[in-house]
């Protein structure tokens, strides 16, 4: 059970700093975990998975790849949409 809480809390966390990382001005930060997850499961994709667990594992590796990289994509998205209203507050503060 605790194990589990433990997979829980760290999942939120990473998602969480994901999600922030994403939001910033340097579009590169957001980049950071799905690159370090890429490298992480590439270096150790080899050594603990054999067989036939392969297979299932590649899937989980391309879905928890697509959660970080569609977070990063919303999250710059939220960055545009947070600029754009900015700038339309200023256009009609100049008028």
């Amino acid at each position: 059970m605790i194990d589990h809480l433990n997979s829980i809390l760290i999942t939120i966390i990473v998602l969480g700093t994901q999600h922030y990382l994403s939001t910033r001005n340097n579009p590169y930060l957001g980049g950071i975990l799905p690159a370090g997850y890429i490298i992480f499961i590439s270096f150790f994709f080899t050594k603990l998975v054999s067989g036939y667990d392969k297979f299932s594992s590649f899937f989980m590796i391309i879905a928890g790849l697509t959660i970080l990289l569609g977070i990063w994509a919303s999250g710059r998205e939220k960055l545009k949409k947070k600029r754009q209203k900015e700038l339309d507050r200023i256009e009609l503060e100049n008028l």
